[in-house]
């Protein structure tokens, strides 16, 4: 049986402590057997602990889940004392050496690490891992964490280990001996903490055999992490090792054709639409910590959790990392670091420290890897009076560095001179002048004419893009059409309908007072007919889901044709239209319907003024001839707000894409109607996700995927296709596509009517 943690502190603990405390002890796992069969909440299937060191990410020992069969384990986890615990399927994504335990049963060599990747999205808090290059202590003792089976009952225990010495120093092999006090069988996997500094330096890897105490590994070894040669997709293909005398690591699910976050796989791009210069998901450090950057940076915004975050702690201990930053501004810049894409080489990020003014490049193994590494070399080796300066410096040579600078990358950009216009306030004006001039001679530097750097209003896109999908003649697809019955509103009339590529209907099924909550139980055989006779080899055709706009919501996505099949949106492209136009909601106090003009003005064209049907007409056009830009609309920062009235959306960029962070978050009176306002003016392309309340949760990520898919893309046309790629990316266990849990998206062409809707407009 599990023994709570009730919340109290051991003593000596400040109120500091025990806040720093409670953030370790909520990021603290249990890893266990894999299969329903076992008890979680019993000894018998506990293997040892870990920490959740980014979100969905597990760091653990290698020792600890090694023999499990295919990788797989459970995480057993809980967010604070007070909720019963939760179990998450996980897998091992990598080790550290790769299989070495296999030749001696019952060891693992040195650095004996392994990431857990979970195998679905789940609110939960995470660690800050330090940036610096090597486990440096604030003082003599380390905090600790871990779990244990060893009194019968699970229980989860932390203290203090005095720091002893190190063994195997300048080595992969290095650990931390650490000692007075004992160990018990469990605690393998827990993390390590520099309690005055506040952060995670090292995982509990061993206890001693006689006496007390044991080892600890740095989580500076997990830059040993090896790129596979030849990545696709990535930025960084390091072509010079850390250090030869590595062992390399082992990714036990790589997988060949990966996908970048907005769908799009590697190997088949679509025409003038590659991949963003992100982190291939194969680099598995990169992903890691620039997730692990980013949940830092988005917890500091305003979020439903009154909890402190690890920032909050590190201020009230009075950590100043570097003596240049305080413990919000560092998260800050590692979070705007982590946005763009990482160093192309190692050799690339050693140049950038080199070129750095009165600044010495001290020996490191293993070598900084990403942004971060290089920021936490700057922390010990600046000279007090010059460190934030020298910081500063860093920001501007990474911002000169050599990218693809897509609008992603160039928002990116644009929010890292800020911090570096923000953090430089307080310096003497030449420097500052200097900057400003760096700054302006980055923005003057020629580009080709897909890369500008002005933000202006939106982009023409490509010739390619602007003829391609919804001018050109549409394949195969379904169209489901759902009509609730205004006086039975728990029942429906639905009909199943085939269209072909010269854009002619077929009907093939048509039903009655069908009760809702059973739809999709009742649509699964007709379905299946219309798929046979529409799908082609490798190109499953288009479903088109049409319901009343207050149910365009409903998760149809998720829905399966069979009990053992996979579901929907997975299978294939599934987008969304609105069956009932002529019941969207009245004006109201939202002014008349007319086209607003000046919206267009800046776009050369006034639209069609005063024409509703004109009005979808027009902003479908343009947003397929324009580089879309997706808006979000409910939520600033993590702070929920109304969507607009439909009179302000009307005034919204022709190329704008709205996006809802969380559509059934009902805090406000309008909000049932949001879907409603945003047809009544005229989008035909929109984006949302379903809002599922959970602990610890952020909308950071979520905002960055939605304006990463559609910003960077060449078009909305290539939108249904990105969509079903994050779709079988969550399918398959991809944790860098969980931002798009719950997404779905609007795509109603004004130029394809629905049967006998009276929806018909004149063709393009």
């Amino acid at each position: 049986m599990t023994e709570r943690y009730d919340g109290g502190a051991p003593d000596g603990f400040d109120a500091a402590q025990l806040a720093l405390r409670e953030l370790v002890l909520a990021a603290t796992v249990r890893i266990h057997h894999a299969g329903a069969g076992y008890a979680h909440d019993e000894p018998g299937s506990f293997l040892g602990s870990g920490f959740f060191v980014a979100p969905n990410w597990v760091l653990t020992c290698a020792h600890v889940v090694h023999a499990e069969e295919g990788g797989e384990v459970t995480v057993v986890y809980r967010t604070s004392p007070y909720e019963d615990p939760r179990a998450v399927p996980g897998k091992v994504a990598a080790t550290l050496p790769e299989h070495a335990g296999r030749l001696v049963p019952g060891s693992w060599p040195a650095p004996d690490l392994a990431l857990v990747r979970l195998g679905e999205p789940v609110g939960h808090t995470c660690v800050y891992v330090s940036e610096r290059p090597n486990p440096h202590f604030g003082g003599s003792r380390v905090y600790y964490a871990g779990w244990t089976g060893a009194r019968g009952r699970l229980e989860i225990l932390d203290g203090y280990l005095s720091v002893q010495g190190t063994i195997s120093a300048w080595s992969p092999e290095e650990q931390v001996r650490l000692g007075q006090n004992d160990l018990p069988p469990g605690v393998s996997g827990g993390p390590v903490i520099d309690p005055v500094r506040g952060e995670v330096v090292g995982v509990l890897k061993s206890r001693a055999d006689h006496g007390t105490g044991g080892t600890s590994i740095g989580v500076e070894q997990l830059r040993t992490l090896q790129l596979p040669t030849g990545a696709p997709g990535t930025g960084h293909t390091d072509a010079h090792p850390i250090d030869p005398r590595q062992s390399g690591s082992h990714l036990t699910d790589a997988r060949p054709t990966e996908a970048h976050p907005s769908g799009t796989h590697a190997d088949n791009p679509p025409p003038n639409n590659p991949p963003p210069d992100t982190p291939h998901p194969a680099d598995l450090y990169q992903a890691v910590f620039h997730a692990h950057d980013r949940y830092h940076r988005d917890r500091q915004q305003p979020s439903d959790s009154p909890a402190p975050t690890w920032a909050d702690i590190q201020g009230e201990l009075g950590a100043r990392p570097g003596r240049a930053l305080s413990p919000h501004e560092r998260g800050e810049l590692l979070g705007r670091l982590a946005d763009l894409p990482p160093p192309a080489s190692t050799r690339t990020l050693l140049d950038i420290l080199r070129s750095l003014p009165n600044f010495r490049l001290p020996a490191l193994v293993p070598a900084p890897r990403g942004w971060r590494d290089g920021l936490g070399v700057l922390y010990e080796h600046a000279r007090q009076d010059g460190a934030r300066k020298l910081v500063i410096d860093y920001a501007m040579r990474i911002l000169a560095a050599e990218r693809d600078r897509r609008p992603s990358v160039r928002a990116a950009e644009a929010a890292l001179w800020e911090w570096v216009r923000h953090a430089s306030t307080g310096l003497d004006a030449g420097y500052r002048t200097e900057l400003a001039l760096q700054r302006a001679e980055l923005l003057g530097r020629a580009h080709p004419a897909h890369e500008r750097v002005d933000d202006g209003p939106g982009q023409v896109l490509t010739e390619h893009a602007a003829q391609h999908p919804s001018l050109a003649p549409p394949g195969p697809s379904v169209l489901l059409v759902v009509l609730r019955r205004g006086w039975e509103p728990d029942r429906c009339d639905w009909s199943i309908s085939v269209a072909d590529t010269d854009g002619g209907t077929t009907l093939l099924h048509e039903t009655e007072r069908t009760p809702l909550a059973d739809l999709d139980a009742h649509v699964a055989a007709p379905l299946t007919e219309a798929f046979r006779q529409c799908d082609g080899p490798g190109r499953p055709a288009t479903l088109y889901v049409a319901l009343p706009h207050l149910l365009l919501g409903a998760a149809v996505d998720d829905w399966r044709l069979r009990s053992d099949g996979v579901p929907l949106g997975v299978e294939r492209p599934v987008l969304v239209r609105c069956s009932d136009r002529d019941q969207l909601p009245d004006e109201g106090a939202d002014g008349p319907g007319a086209w607003p003009a000046a919206a267009w003005e800046q776009y050369g064209d006034e639209g069609d003024e005063g024409d509703e049907d004109g009005e979808r007409r027009d902003r479908w056009r343009r947003l397929h001839a324009w580089q879309a830009q997706a808006e979000v609309l409910d939520c600033d920062d993590g702070v929920r707000r109304p969507v607009p009235d439909t009179a302000a959306l009307r005034g919204l960029a022709p190329h704008t894409v709205p996006v809802l962070c969380r559509l059934g978050d009902l805090r406000y009176e309008s909000d049932p109607a949001a879907l409603g306002r945003i047809l009544r003016a005229g989008f035909g392309v929109a984006m949302w996700r379903r809002w599922r309340r959970q602990p610890e949760s952020v909308c950071g990520e979520f905002h960055r995927g939605a304006k990463t898919v559609v910003d960077d893309g060449n078009g909305v046309a290539f939108l249904p296709d990105a969509v079903h790629g994050l779709r079988k990316q969550m399918h398959a266990g991809l944790t860098e596509a969980y931002w798009a849990h719950g997404v779905a998206l609007l795509y109603d062409d004004p130029h394809r009517p629905l049967p006998g809707t009276g929806d018909l407009l004149e063709a393009p």
